[in-house]
Parts: C-alpha cells; sequence; structure tokens
C-alpha cells in the first residue's frame, strides 16, 4: 500500500514539474540560446565584481570565478541535453536543403 502512495506522489510531482522544464529545453535545443544564456550569466557575474572591486580587481585576482561560471554552465548544458533528451534544433542552411 505504502509503495502505491509513493509511486502516485512521484507522478504527480512529475506532473506538476514538467511544465518548469520547458524554458529550460527551449534553451537548451539550440547551441545560440546555450551560449547567450552562459555569456549572459558571466557577464552579470562580472558586471558585480568590476562594480565591487573595479576593474583593476578583475582582471588581476578575481576573473577565476568567471571561468569557473562559465565552464561549469557549458558543462551543465550538455550533460542536461543528454539526460533530457533534447536534440538540437536544424540551423536555417540545413532546412534551405531540404
Amino acid at each position: 500500500m505504502l509503495g502505491f502512495l509513493l509511486a502516485a506522489s512521484r507522478m504527480r510531482l512529475r506532473n506538476i514539474v514538467r511544465p518548469a522544464w520547458r524554458p529550460v529545453d527551449w534553451v537548451l535545443c539550440t547551441d545560440s540560446r546555450t551560449n547567450a544564456f552562459i555569456a549572459g550569466v558571466v557577464g552579470a557575474q562580472v558586471i558585480y565584481i568590476v562594480g565591487d572591486g573595479g576593474l583593476s580587481a578583475l582582471v588581476t585576482d578575481v576573473w577565476e570565478p568567471c571561468g569557473i561560471a562559465g565552464a561549469s554552465l557549458f558543462v551543465l548544458a550538455r550533460w542536461l541535453r543528454r539526460v533530457r533528451g533534447v536534440e538540437l534544433a536544424a540551423s536555417e542552411g540545413d532546412r534551405a536543403d531540404e
């Protein structure tokens, strides 16, 4: 009996969470959207660092977190594509050939 309740609750939870994945899948379906998202996050981090410590702080010793964040988001995007089964959309040039 407890197994049925657990399975039913897992199914309900998946149904509730499924719409939250649609924007993530939309970003992951093309390389340009994924790269723009990563650049936006790293750019926001750069703006925060420059505003707090100045450009000299970014250039000399605080650039490392930006690189780590960018690389981590890149790896996360590739992993999510594989786990979620998202295939890259065909580019405009590929569609014209068909």
